[in-house]
């Protein structure tokens, strides 16, 4: 038998990073399978709706990362474009936030994704 290859660090950390960042890993498509399976995913996405605040933590602290040194660059170090691109990549994990909030928000208020 022989011995598994070492994993790479950069690809460990990659992983842990995604893990750690990357909530929607973590559910399942509820329009595939039938009514039954499509039952299941959705009790599956309510429980693990239980983590969605952390993510929206997570998501909200790179907001104000990227809006604060956008901010820095743009007014201490008159550096336009870099603090463009901060604006930029703020605005894109505000709309993750906005995206993790009305999903939290949907998993709470909608019991069950199905009436019979």
């Amino acid at each position: 038998m022989q011995p598994m290859p070492p994993r790479l660090p950069s690809l460990h950390l990659r992983g842990s990073l995604r893990r750690y960042l990357w909530p929607y890993d973590y559910f399942r498509d509820v329009t595939r399978g039938t009514p039954f399976e499509q039952e299941q995913n959705y009790r599956h996405n309510r429980q693990m709706g239980a983590c969605l605040p952390a993510f929206i933590r997570r998501w909200a602290f790179l907001t104000l990362v990227f809006f604060g040194i956008g901010t820095l660059l743009e007014e201490l170090l008159q550096l336009v474009l870099p603090a463009a691109c901060c604006y930029v990549t703020g605005t894109w994990t505000l709309t993750i936030v906005i995206q993790l909030v009305v999903a939290w928000l949907w998993l709470k208020r909608f019991p069950r994704l199905h009436e019979r």
